[in-house]
């Protein structure tokens, strides 16, 4: 019967824990450069006030947090290649696009840049930390994979 009790008291205490470890109030750049930190990445407020996050190939990413709007915008690009045409940029985005889940991938003719990108929409409570490193980590598989299909491609 001991054990019972213990077991029902410790579900409910970790039932009883917030489930949103990052409430929206406190969603700021700051905060997510300490969480991230804490969770092993290389990031740091770049000048703009955006967090910028190196992967392990060395690649950028910004994390900029709207939390006005709650939500936080992921993004990363690369520099086209001198001899891409706009027609066959466009046709390798929409491919991407047809086949990569969690970004949006996009070109820039008049910057000559690819870039893909994802808003992490969450509610007035907040979210839980978990969930954002989660898709911060299905984000960067998903710009690997953009990022080898444009290199494949001849894009950049």
């Amino acid at each position: 019967m001991k054990k019972i009790i213990v077991f029902v008291f410790a579900f409910f205490a970790l039932s009883s824990a917030s489930l949103f470890a990052i409430s929206a109030a406190d969603v700021s750049s700051d905060s997510i450069v300490a969480l991230l930190a804490d969770n092993g990445y290389a990031a740091y407020i770049d000048g703009d006030g955006d967090v910028a996050v190196e992967d392990q190939y060395g690649m950028e990413y910004w994390i900029i947090p709207y939390p006005y709007e709650n939500r936080i915008w992921i993004q990363s690009g690369w520099g086209a290649a001198d001899d891409v045409k706009s027609s066959d940029a466009n046709r390798v985005v929409n491919e991407c696009n047809n086949n990569l889940f969690l970004i949006r991938c996009s070109y820039s003719p008049m910057y000559r840049t690819f870039y893909c990108d994802y808003d992490f929409c969450y509610s007035d409570s907040g979210f839980d930390d978990s969930l954002l490193l989660s898709i911060i980590d299905d984000f960067f598989s998903q710009a690997d994979i953009y990022t080898d299909y444009l290199i494949g491609e001849g894009m950049i």
